[in-house]
């Protein structure tokens, strides 16, 4: 099947940090193996997006905004470091992101905050990967980026949904193991 390699937020902390994935992770696609690799959000983003989440839901948009403002700038800045082929299709998923993220800050909140925090927080780690997974490229280390929220399914308690375990298999099946069949290395969130 596949090996799991989980990079934590520390291990993609910094430019210099992602630069040793690669050679992590040569070191066991020599054996042949097909990798599934997970990452986290960047260093201190969730704690970023998580003042975001509550500046927004007390209703302080504008603060909402600038403190989401640091974290598109601090990801933009990395992408400009790491890459140079892959930058503007990294920038142009990277805009896809962070418009999601505005789009919500935009509105006023009229759900309950776990329902926010769980929409706004997951973006960290969906920023971490596409950055990952272009300088990866640009390393010649082929991969495939899957965004992970169409292969889990959940309840919807937000920020303790318990997984369809059943639904997830059969989309970690229909989805990700056919990927392999480009690269041998296909890059995703954890949750």
């Amino acid at each position: 099947m596949f090996k799991v390699f989980k990079f934590g937020g520390a291990s993609a902390g910094s430019i210099e940090r992602i630069r040793q994935i690669p050679v992590i992770l040569r070191a066991s696609k020599a054996s042949g193996q097909r990798l599934l690799v997970v990452i986290s959000a960047m260093g201190k983003t969730t704690n970023a997006l998580e003042k975001v989440a509550e500046a927004f839901f007390g209703g302080h948009k504008e603060e909402a905004l600038r403190l989401f403002g640091q974290i598109k700038d601090n990801h933009l800045t990395t992408a400009k470091y790491l890459l140079v082929h892959n930058y503007l299709a990294a920038e142009a998923q990277l805009k896809d992101f962070f418009t999601e993220v505005e789009w919500l800050l935009h509105d006023k909140p009229v759900r309950e905050f776990d329902y926010y925090y769980d929409q706004i927080v997951c973006i960290g780690e969906l920023l971490s990967t596409s950055i990952v997974s272009a300088f990866l490229a640009e390393s010649g280390i082929g991969n495939q980026w899957i965004d992970v929220r169409d292969i889990f399914r959940t309840d919807a308690n937000f920020r303790d949904a318990a997984i369809d375990m059943t639904v997830t298999a059969q989309r970690v099946e229909a989805d990700i193991v056919p990927l392999f069949g480009d690269d041998d290395m296909v890059i995703t969130q954890g949750l």
